[in-house]
């Protein structure tokens, strides 16, 4: 790989981890504001967009932090799932809907990508949003099914190199982390492989336990699951550190690729003309449920760092994500329309 695309890697997804304006959600639960920014919001069940379908990240995410919502307002917090087009779809129907607080968005790392990879979105990415706040940061896994004759990320360039028609790999959508990450990896190692795209990351990981597909960058939280159950073989980490919830599992500098790092996140957000005070009262929540000790324990066994953020610095980390990724999305040369 060309030493730009190396530097561009580094900087772009080490500086995910390391984003000074969101603090890692603390170990004690927040006493609830005095205050009511909001009263008599909300008076009824909560819809909340997910860019990704059921089982997937989003969707694990979002149970987590809507049933502390639900059990605070004693009103449901309803997943609404609405994959494809790397999110875009969920993101313009979550764009596009009614600001009272009565919708939210599911916002993850193809959110910061889909302004540098699609020629034209039919949401404004910068102005039909109202951030919300930050949830939590996960590292990326290299995964392969369990009958591929390979164990370690070397292991895996070699038996590609000798398979003529090169492996397969499976992503959540062209154009999303995942795929971009597979894309630097197979340039880095001069490897052949053919992009398998799916709606979301369930359905990729049935083929891909099923060995229809031969590997797959995954996020942890989405794959833990399966790796507990040993389904999935995990070959390396794309983080600066091992995981304490993957102990064995090497980094991709201790496999002999440093630098190499891939780290996404996920928040929330509500079309952006909703009422201040209601945002005020979502973020309150929000950040208090993060703070439970609970919430953070099963977020972390998911493979998760939990974060927290005001509206305002979850803006400024979503602007942040958009100038690192454009010369990520540049190096590959990846350009759609949807």
């Amino acid at each position: 790989m060309k030493a730009t695309m190396r530097l561009v890697l580094v900087s772009a997804f080490a500086a995910a981890l390391t984003a000074p304006l969101i603090a890692p959600a603390a170990e004690a639960p927040a006493k609830p504001s005095v205050s009511d920014p909001a009263p008599g919001y909300p008076n009824k069940p909560i819809r909340w967009i997910l860019d990704y379908p059921a089982g997937g990240l989003s969707d694990i995410l979002a149970r987590i932090v809507g049933q502390k919502l639900t059990e605070a307002w004693g009103h449901s917090i309803v997943n609404d799932a609405r994959p494809g087009a790397s999110g875009t779809i969920g993101y313009n129907l979550g764009a596009k809907a009614t600001p009272d607080g009565y919708t939210l968005i599911f916002l993850s790392t193809p959110f910061s990508l889909n302004i540098s990879i699609y020629d034209k979105l039919p949401y404004d990415t910068r102005n039909d949003f109202a951030p919300i706040t930050l949830i939590s940061m996960y590292p990326n896994l290299l995964v392969t099914h369990q009958r591929l004759p390979v164990k370690t990320v070397a292991e895996l360039a070699a038996y590609a190199k000798g398979k003529p028609d090169g492996l397969t790999y499976a992503s959540v959508g062209t154009g999303s982390s995942s795929f971009l990450a597979a894309e630097l990896f197979k340039k880095q190692i001069g490897m052949a492989a053919v992009h398998v795209p799916y709606n979301g990351s369930g359905p990729a990981l049935t083929d891909l336990i099923g060995g229809r597909v031969d590997f797959m960058f995954v996020n942890m939280p989405g794959a833990m699951a399966h790796i507990r159950g040993s389904r999935l073989r995990v070959l390396a980490i794309a983080a600066p550190a091992r995981s304490a919830m993957l102990p064995d599992v090497p980094t991709f500098g201790e496999a002999g690729y440093p630098g190499f790092l891939s780290v996404g996140y996920a928040g929330v957000a509500a079309p952006a003309k909703i009422p201040r005070p209601i945002v005020a009262k979502l973020n309150a929540e929000i950040v208090r449920a993060l703070k439970m000790p609970d919430v953070r324990e099963r977020i972390e066994t998911l493979g998760g760092e939990p974060r927290y953020s005001t509206p305002g610095e979850f803006k400024q980390f979503l602007e942040d994500e958009i100038v690192r990724w454009a010369p990520v999305v540049k190096e590959t040369g990846v350009r759609l329309k949807l």
